[in-house]
This record gives C-alpha cells, sequence and structure tokens, in this order.
C-alpha cells in the first residue's frame, strides 16, 4: 500500500504527459529506482485527424490497448480499476506505428515495500 493507512497522498499522485514521435516502438516514462507506479488510467489525443491504435508494453509484455475508432472524436480514454504496475526502472513503453499523438498517463508512484 502506498501509505500506513492505504490512502493515495496527493503527493504521489502522478500525471506523465508523452507526446508520441515517429518511432515504432517508445518509451514514454521510466519509474524511478525504488519507486512503483501504478497506472490507472490512459488517455489518447489526437488532433490532426488520424485513427490511432496504439499498444502499451512492460517489459516487452502487452498490456493495454487503446484506440481512437472515430477521427472526429480525437481521444480515447481508458481505466484500470485495479491498476496496471510499473516497478523499479520498468518503462512504459508505446508500440505506435506511424501514429502521432499526445499520451496522458495518470496513476500514483509510491517507494518499495520493504518485506
Amino acid at each position: 500500500m502506498p501509505t500506513q493507512n492505504c490512502c493515495v497522498t496527493h503527493d504521489e499522485v502522478r500525471v506523465v504527459f508523452y507526446e508520441s514521435n515517429s518511432y515504432l516502438n517508445q518509451i514514454a516514462y521510466t519509474v524511478p529506482a525504488g519507486k512503483v507506479f501504478v497506472l490507472t488510467a490512459w488517455t489518447i489525443v489526437n488532433e490532426t485527424g488520424q485513427r490511432v491504435s496504439v499498444r502499451l508494453r512492460r517489459a516487452k509484455a502487452r498490456v493495454a490497448y487503446n484506440r481512437i475508432w472515430d477521427p472526429l472524436q480525437g481521444h480515447n480514454h481508458l481505466t484500470f480499476p485495479t491498476g496496471i504496475v510499473f516497478g523499479p526502472e520498468q518503462a512504459i513503453e508505446l508500440e505506435a506505428p506511424v501514429n502521432s499523438c499526445h499520451h496522458f498517463f495518470y496513476g500514483y508512484e509510491h517507494d518499495v515495500e520493504s518485506p
């Protein structure tokens, strides 16, 4: 748990912004050493009117998929009620073939608990 009383504090809340580039595989964020990042939501935004398909990976394994089906919509938002956990020094990786868009990753980051 993030704190003794099982609540996330305002200091632990994170919003990570990443703007895609033209590479197939991209690292959007790397969790700092000694921390764990729990991803609770992911929004993609595309203002150019293209369809966008993006796979989210953790240690090369695909853990989520996000897509803008309707180019007029311009965004899509996913939530992960139980969270997707990224461990210390793990990267949030994107597989986004030729699709440029903005990514907003919402979640919380806390210290790794000692056993």
